[in-house]
């Protein structure tokens, strides 16, 4: 008896220390990773990369994406990677993962990408991390894309079951996500406009916007509630909700590439009088 009693809090000091380990590996806001960008070259076709949660994965967001563009006869290569629940902090470290690791995006950096679409943050949602763990690796994702010379696209925080969602999670999960929130602030975990919110703010603040295609998935949905049929569960769009989302990020990339093709020919363009000026000289 007086072994076990001297045993407990040996046994408790280990409990806790596990709990604290595993608290700041889920939670904990790590450094970039380091990189050198490759050289860019021009590509026959576009390529186009997705990123993500389940919402990337399965071969038919990238299919539908593909069939966009080719319905505006754009020749485009799409690759994706997503990992199921997976939140951005895992979406981040893939794109560094080894080749060989299970759901590596190294690819992404390594193909001479055009765009690479960001499809995350429902797990974030889930999982209550917090808007601000959220916009971090958020802005960590699309700063190393753009780094690249990827464009990034990013879709914002996507409208969806939250409540059923977060209601259904085990009683062990629940008792985590509250005592983490208690321990750490991260930011809003309550409502997934305090996600987009945070994540808007942090695209301002850190000037990412400037080189970065957003675009708003609530004029994809805007109430779940109201337009379950776009959803296949609670969590997932349906192949209808799929194919409205493809279809306004192929939108929103055709416009950037109409803005920067104008550009391109304005630059190009000599005023008549600046010509003689230049010939004069």
């Amino acid at each position: 008896m007086k072994l076990k009693l001297r045993l407990l809090p040996l046994l408790l000091l280990i409990a806790t220390t596990g709990f604290g380990f595993y608290i700041y590996q889920r939670y904990s806001f790590e450094k970039r990773h380091s990189f050198v960008p490759e050289k860019k070259h021009k590509n026959d076709a576009l390529r186009v990369g997705i990123i993500g949660d389940s919402w990337a994965t399965g071969i038919t967001i990238d299919t539908i994406i593909k069939d966009e563009f080719s319905k505006q006869g754009i020749a485009t290569e799409v690759i994706s990677f997503g990992q199921p629940e997976a939140k951005t902090k895992q979406i981040y470290d893939n794109l560094y993962a080894n080749p060989e690791q299970p759901y590596s995006s190294y690819e992404i950096l390594h193909h001479n990408l055009d765009y690479c679409i960001i499809l995350a943050g429902t797990s974030d949602a889930e999982g209550e991390m917090g808007a601000k763990f959220y916009a971090y690796y958020c802005s960590l994702i699309i700063s190393d894309l753009a780094r690249s010379n990827i464009e990034p696209v990013f879709v914002t925080m996507p409208e969806f079951g939250f409540k059923e969602e977060t209601d259904s999670l085990d009683i062990l999960k629940k008792v985590r996500n509250e005592v983490s929130s208690l321990l750490i602030d991260n930011g809003n975990t309550r409502s997934l406009d305090g996600y987009r919110k945070q994540a808007n703010d942090m695209l301002k603040d850190t000037h990412l916007k400037d080189s970065t295609i957003v675009v708003p998935f609530n004029l994809v949905c805007d109430d779940y509630e109201k337009h379950k049929l776009l959803y296949r569960n609670s969590g997932h769009l349906s192949t209808a909700g799929k194919q409205k989302m493809g279809r306004l990020i192929v939108e929103y990339i055709l416009e950037k590439e109409k803005t920067a093709n104008r550009n391109s020919l304005n630059t190009n363009i000599v005023e008549p009088g600046q010509a003689k000026k230049n010939k004069r000289a």
